[in-house]
């Protein structure tokens, strides 16, 4: 464990909520993952998988009602976060990111967890059972798909064949993008004209849009991309029927971005899983129903790692 680096250090708490410890976790290759807790040591653990872009954001209103009984390890992915951007050629797999996870629980002495996957997140998280299986107590989808997130989007693959060409720009004209990224994306008025058809806005608090949207301003868009890449292109369809710890899928009636359709077919491809849809969510289910969303993961998490030590 190191400390983080320098330019890093005015960064504000990731997830909005002041962390109870913060270390750094130096990787072979070079890379530096941020890993944030809250909660005591021994209580059982729950490892938070985060979306592509984010490093706690929707877990703004859940941290404080889970931590009083377990303990909550938040990494934030390479790049994203507190997390720098590691050294080039990059390495941003699926799998490399579901090897950082296991790193994580190894680093703070978890012989298991659960894995808590929100968006992309559960992708990891299957990505990370298929490859560490005896490091997975329990496995939680939160509008998490197995795979190819991008193909979901509103039931197209439009940013899926568009993105070669974003990626390419990126690379060509990087400072160029990088200025338009931090002017555009913290944009209010672009917010609200991309957000009214993809949120509840009638639940959702603006402030943790903002939150967010500063968290993705911070990136590298040429990062962004490239994970979003990854993501496209990796699948975890394979592993769902061979699951075999207790699953549970949370899903948004509204969600636009991952289609509940989709949703369903990872609850019934998984077996044994437990189904949840709450009606009126979107995609921005944790930040919009964080009340709901805390007492499922609460009354699984407390099944799971029932009987279980850290």
């Amino acid at each position: 464990m190191t400390s983080p680096p320098s330019d890093d250090d005015t960064s504000p708490p990731s997830a909005g909520v002041r962390a109870e410890s913060e270390r750094f976790l130096d990787r072979p290759d070079g890379a530096s993952l941020c890993v944030q807790a809250w909660g005591e040591h021994g209580a059982p653990p729950i490892l938070i998988l985060d979306g592509i872009g984010c490093a706690g954001w929707a877990f703004r209103r859940i941290l404080p009602v889970l931590r009083d009984e377990f303990r909550i390890l938040l990494m934030h992915y390479r790049g994203h976060g507190r997390s720098p951007n590691p050294p080039r050629p990059w390495r941003l797999g699926i799998d490399v990111l579901a090897d950082d996870a296991e790193a994580t629980l190894r680093s703070e002495g978890v012989d298991a967890a659960v894995l808590l996957g929100f968006s992309m997140g559960f992708q990891v998280s299957l990505e990370t059972y298929k490859r560490h299986r005896d490091r997975v107590a329990g496995l939680i989808s939160i509008a998490g798909p197995s795979g190819r997130a991008v193909a979901q989007f509103q039931g197209t693959d439009i940013v899926g064949h568009a993105l070669p060409f974003l990626r390419a720009a990126t690379r060509h004209a990087s400072d160029l993008t990088m200025r338009l990224w931090k002017t555009l994306v913290p944009n209010p008025t672009l917010r609200r004209l991309g957000m009214q058809s993809q949120l509840n806005l009638d639940r959702i608090d603006m402030a943790d849009i903002d939150f967010y949207l500063s968290q993705i301003a911070r990136m590298s868009p040429e990062l962004f991309l490239e994970l979003l890449q990854q993501a496209a292109r990796h699948s975890t369809e394979d592993v769902m029927p061979r699951v075999r710890v207790p699953s549970l899928i949370i899903a948004g009636g509204q969600d636009r971005f991952i289609p509940l359709s989709t949703m369903r077919d990872v609850a019934f491809t998984i077996p044994g899983a437990q189904w949840v849809v709450i009606p009126d969510a979107s995609h921005a289910l944790p930040a919009e129903y964080p009340e709901d969303a805390a007492e499922h993961i609460r009354r699984f998490a407390r099944a799971a790692l029932s009987g279980r030590g850290a």
